[in-house]
């Protein structure tokens, strides 16, 4: 290793010991960006479900892509190269996009009586545990998530996807405001 690596690697160490006591709290633009294809694609089951399936496979792919695309390049304009953070990260979207294809997989096979309802017990279970570990705003939108898969299940209201995306939608889009204007005003993160 030259002593150029040495230098970076010392002084991201430190940039990421400094900022390890700051809570994380997310990216506008990706909470936005979740917000919309969330609430289209929990309305898609209500309005248009034989859509659902074939939008979610490019909107999770390639939202996951753009997340990641947004994530990096914001690390890298604050100066921040924490691969250990984004290795966490990036395994916990890994191991729930598995867990929605073994969903996907089950409904498929026609084995058991598990619904479709079951993306948004694994939706839920995914955002809130990002909430706990990664970042807190969206321990709220799991949360939500988990609470309309209880009325889904419970009650199972009209249009119950339809008010899910919008539920989850609203509370995703007002996260990303809310991390706008702390962002503006210059609170640290």
């Amino acid at each position: 290793m030259t002593d150029l690596d040495n230098i970076r690697d010392n002084l991201d160490y430190v940039s990421s010991a400094v900022r390890s006591g700051t809570s994380r709290d997310g990216i506008p633009a990706l909470y936005f960006l979740w917000g919309l294809l969330i609430f289209i694609g929990f309305a898609l089951p209500d309005l248009a479900p034989r859509f659902a399936a074939i939008y979610w496979l490019p909107a999770s792919i390639g939202g996951g892509l753009v997340s990641w695309w947004l994530g990096e390049r914001a690390e890298r304009r604050q100066g921040i190269n924490n691969t250990a953070f984004g290795r966490r990260y990036g395994l916990h979207w890994l191991v729930s996009g598995a867990a929605f294809l073994l969903v996907f997989i089950s409904l498929i096979s026609g084995q058991g009586e598990a619904g479709p309802e079951l993306f948004l017990l694994v939706a839920g279970l995914s955002y809130s545990l990002a909430g706990v570990h990664l970042e807190r705003p969206l321990l709220y939108s799991g949360l939500l998530m988990l609470a309309c898969y209880g009325g889904m299940v419970l009650i199972s209201p009209p249009y119950a996807w339809t008010l899910t995306g919008l539920v989850v939608g609203i509370s995703l889009l007002w996260a990303g405001f809310a991390q706008r204007t702390k962002h503006n005003r210059g609170d640290p993160q």
